[in-house]
């Protein structure tokens, strides 16, 4: 831990913390000594290590050092808490940013967290009302993050990053990714997000709030992606039941519309032609009537669960069937004109 308290309940950062006085677990009030060397973060760490269970005593080095940096950018500028026990959920985030009524608990994450752990202490936050900023460290920066870690993490379509030997914050934002291509996203390096050294308030919003514009992205060529669809479909790398229900309709999946290849969201589980093709299929159901509610609540079992924009996905693309006239919106209601057409065999054309 990076804070103590002393005899007198006052609180003391290790690196101000001397030798000689006594100095107890703000969680247990259990006595605690001070370590400190060459290549170690001062810091403190329980004389029985089993007399609290509110303090972990296995913070590694880069936590430590970027919790302490971390720190110092918020303390003299807007009130800061180092580990403090929130006695209401038995969490201690390790930090406490702003004054009662107004608070953010900041997580800094240097090491792998399991998704039912996170999502935990994410409750436990909002079951007392509390915003949570989740800050990742190096080692997630330097790796090539998963699509699902990153939509764990994504806060208001942003990932944020802490680098403590540069005292620099890294957002990673505008991500998309079209089928057959890498991920695309942008980042940049803020070294005073919450517009703190010009004082004020801290800019909570450059956190909290998604930005309007969002990046398009430019897809393969569609050529390309209906060969690679039937390369897939050869080595039968495509759900068999999606390409048998296909089948029995007369068409391949290689055969799809144009509108279904020109998808680039984030976050999916699937492609974005499969995701397309799936709500073309959906709304061409005879004896079906969609409403746009109930269509969003199927088609966002495809997301990861943190997917930003997983409605406005769907909103976009049924602008986009509207537009060139093959469905028609009402309100709620979804009214199909006409089904765009697959190609045939040995067209080169769409029919």
């Amino acid at each position: 831990m990076l804070i103590a308290c002393t005899i007198t309940k006052e609180y003391c950062l290790a690196e101000n913390a001397k030798k000689n006085q006594i100095y107890l677990c703000p969680g247990c009030f259990g006595p605690v000594r001070l370590k400190h060397g060459e290549e170690k973060v001062a810091h403190f760490a329980h004389v029985v290590k089993d007399g609290c269970a509110r303090f972990s005593e296995g913070e590694s080095p880069e936590h430590l050092a970027g919790k302490l940096a971390l720190f110092k950018y918020f303390d003299g500028r807007v009130p800061v808490l180092v580990g403090p026990v929130l006695s209401q959920i038995d969490q201690r985030p390790d930090l406490l940013v702003g004054r009662p009524g107004n608070q953010v608990a900041i997580e800094y994450q240097c090491s792998p967290i399991s998704k039912k752990a996170l999502a935990r202490r994410n409750a436990g936050y909002e079951s007392i009302g509390l915003k949570v900023w989740w800050i990742l460290g190096p080692d997630y920066y330097k790796k090539h993050l998963s699509t699902g870690t990153i939509c764990r993490f994504v806060l208001a379509g942003k990932v944020w990053y802490f680098l403590p030997e540069q005292r620099l914050f890294m957002v990673e934002s505008n991500f998309v990714r079209p089928d057959f291509k890498k991920r695309r996203s942008e980042k940049k390096q803020l070294s005073d997000p919450l517009y703190l050294k010009q004082g004020g308030p801290a800019a909570w919003i450059r956190v909290f709030q998604e930005r309007e514009n969002q990046w398009s992205a430019r897809v393969l060529d569609i050529k390309r992606q209906r060969t690679k669809l039937s390369l897939m479909m050869a080595r039968r790398q495509i759900n068999p039941d999606l390409v048998s229900y296909l089948y029995n309709n007369g068409h391949r999946v290689d055969q799809i519309p144009d509108c279904t290849l020109t998808g680039f969201a984030f976050g999916l589980t699937v492609p974005n032609w499969q995701y397309r093709l799936i709500v073309l299929l959906l709304l061409e159901l005879e004896g079906v009537k969609w409403h746009k509610s109930n269509l969003k609540k199927r088609m966002a079992r495809y997301f990861y669960e943190g997917a930003p924009g997983v409605h406005k996905v769907l909103e976009d693309y049924l602008k986009e069937l509207e537009d060139a006239e093959y469905i028609k919106i009402q309100g709620d209601e979804i009214h199909l004109l006409s089904s765009p057409k697959y190609l045939v065999d040995g067209d080169s054309m769409l029919k």
